[in-house]
């Protein structure tokens, strides 16, 4: 970070190596586009480096990377005029150990489809909880560092949009 700091080039790169994936799957999740979540996730980056001087080293970097994505977005999000319907990019999941038979694999991605056709309906505040917990592994505790609050928020708002999330799907599988 010191030499980051100092104007090293290469320090400053290894930093962004470090983070660039989840400052991309963060701006992925929220915007719902490749080409927004690419662009805010490299504005994140450089905005990273004009303020690495106001950096506070008490927190970890990629905490503080997170939550300038965070806002990016977020400011992105409010100056959208219309709604997007791009698909979210498909959830990483993992096919039952072993070799998966057509069928399997079929209805895994039945299931992913409906996931995230059901994840796409809920709030950008509700996907952004989800999306931090489950797809980043971040705490609660790390998840209220990026947005700003307490983490009995952060465990409150996991659990009302798990039970969003649960409900649509439910309401999802209901014979039509």
């Amino acid at each position: 970070m010191l030499a980051a700091r100092r104007g090293d080039p290469s320090a400053f790169e290894a930093l962004v190596r470090s983070v660039q994936r989840p400052v991309y799957g963060l701006a992925l999740r929220l915007l719902q586009s490749e080409a927004e979540a690419a662009e805010v996730a490299q504005e994140a980056l450089l905005r990273a480096y004009q303020n690495l001087h106001k950096y506070d080293d008490s927190r970890p970097f990629d905490l503080w990377v997170l939550a300038i994505t965070r806002n990016l977005c977020l400011d992105l999000l409010r100056r959208r005029t219309k709604v997007r319907t791009e698909e979210l990019e498909p959830m990483k999941e993992v096919l039952p150990s072993g070799e998966a038979s057509q069928e399997e694999g079929a209805i895994a991605r039945e299931e992913r489809q409906s996931l995230e056709e059901a994840m796409a309906t809920l709030s950008v505040d509700d996907r952004e909880v989800l999306a931090l917990y489950y797809v980043q592994k971040r705490t609660t505790k790390e998840i209220a560092q990026i947005m700003g609050c307490a983490p009995g928020t952060i465990m409150a708002r996991l659990f009302r949009a798990r039970e969003k999330l649960r409900k649509k799907m439910t309401t999802e599988e209901a014979p039509r």
